[in-house]
């Protein structure tokens, strides 16, 4: 037998609200205040695969200055730190490359 429930918005968006927020705390997800403070550094695979971004537009945003990079020899590390800022900040998703 089949029950039917009535709802009113403000419970529905409760709800709503309850499961999406017990999915993300399952999944680890949006809890970087949670976190530690990682130390250490990147090199720029692990970034691109950390913002899910090509080489070329990690060159740009590196070029734009919203991330910094360190010559250690042949190769360009990140710091965590300033990668998981990016990411906190928000500024990595209203970045817009500038056409020319």
């Amino acid at each position: 037998m089949e029950n039917i429930v009535v709802l009113n918005e403000q419970q529905f968006e409760d709800i709503i609200y309850r499961t999406v927020s017990r999915c993300l705390a399952e999944k680890n997800i949006g809890n970087f205040e949670d976190s530690p403070v990682e130390e250490g550094y990147y090199d720029r695979s692990e970034v691109c695969g950390e913002l899910h971004i090509s080489y070329p537009t990690l060159w740009r945003i590196e070029k734009s200055g919203l991330l910094r990079s360190q010559k250690v020899g042949r190769k360009n590390l990140y710091s965590k730190q300033e990668v998981n800022d990016l990411i906190k900040s928000g500024k990595l998703a209203e970045y817009k490359p500038s056409k020319k």
